[in-house]
């Protein structure tokens, strides 16, 4: 997996974590990615000295793993919404009715499967996969135009930056999986989706994501469609696992439980990181942050 190349300052953000790249890019960029680093395993090549150029490259195909989920899971919600797709723009859920467009149920369909693949080729990335070349590729042939000329913006961001530390995120693993063996992960997107990544693939379970960004995107509520409900009523019966990788005040992810709770009768809540002051303690956490 990525993670035993994955060197950095897990306090200061990296500067790879700012980049503009269209949707077709950063699935070439993934695919060719990998395939490299298999390449340096496979030849023996893998650096040992700190400052070769091999550690940055593996930080930046770690970091825009993200957007390959950011981008469809905005798509998604244009064609569940009734908004409009544009090549740099993310309209907000609250201009819905200005807009008020109409997709057809194939778009509806194309969107929601689209969003399912995009997630497991960024599963992929974290995992070193070596199929990935086919599955971006397979992605790639699907896309809509404007999907796919899509320029997605990624900025710094600390706090999901110290959330993505393999070392903790592995740690929740252990805790999680010492009490319970989840039967999917939900995560509150976006920050939670590049530590949410990692945890999937260290759990061994299937992952999704619903929008819920308060302070990014502005949301007041999860974003929760007919599909989502749709899609993850297969794991009514099971152990869903809600997680959120950052709790500061809290407030995220104790809005993310009761809108999802209809969903899972059976669900545990996670974070990477809680601060001291957070109004909810969740059932797992790596990390407490002493402010």
């Amino acid at each position: 997996m990525l993670d035993r190349y994955l060197f950095a300052d897990w306090d200061e953000p990296p500067g790879a974590m700012d980049f503009e790249e269209t949707f077709a890019d950063l699935l070439g960029q993934a695919a060719a990615g990998v395939e490299a680093v298999l390449g340096r395993e496979e030849s023996g090549t893998v650096p040992k000295e700190a400052e070769d150029p091999f550690w940055d490259f593996c930080v930046r195909l770690y970091v825009r793993a993200p957007a390959l989920v950011n981008v469809l899971l905005n798509y998604k919600i244009c064609v569940e919404h009734g908004l409009p797709l544009h090549p740099t723009v993310y309209y907000d859920l609250g201009e819905a009715r200005k807009y008020n467009l109409r997709y057809p149920l194939g778009e509806l369909e194309r969107a929601n499967n689209l969003y399912r693949d995009g997630v497991e080729v960024a599963r992929a990335v974290v995992r070193l996969d070596p199929g990935i070349r086919e599955l971006a590729g397979s992605l790639l042939r699907r896309l809509p135009v404007l999907v796919r000329d899509f320029v997605y913006t990624g900025i710094r961001d600390k706090y999901t930056w110290r959330a993505s530390e393999p070392a903790k995120i592995r740690a929740l693993a252990d805790r999680i999986l010492a009490a319970c063996k989840p039967d999917i992960l939900v995560g509150a997107a976006h920050g939670s989706i590049l530590p949410g990544l990692l945890l999937a693939e260290y759990l061994g379970v299937p992952l999704y994501f619903v929008r819920f960004s308060m302070f990014k995107r502005k949301d007041d509520a999860p974003i929760v469609s007919l599909s989502d409900e749709v899609f993850l009523s297969a794991y009514r019966d099971g152990t869903a696992l809600l997680f959120d990788e950052d709790v500061a005040k809290g407030t995220t992810l104790e809005l993310f439980e009761r809108r999802l709770a209809p969903l899972f009768p059976n669900r545990r809540t996670a974070s990477v990181i809680r601060h001291s002051g957070a109004s909810i303690r969740p059932d797992f956490t790596a990390r407490t942050w002493w402010e």
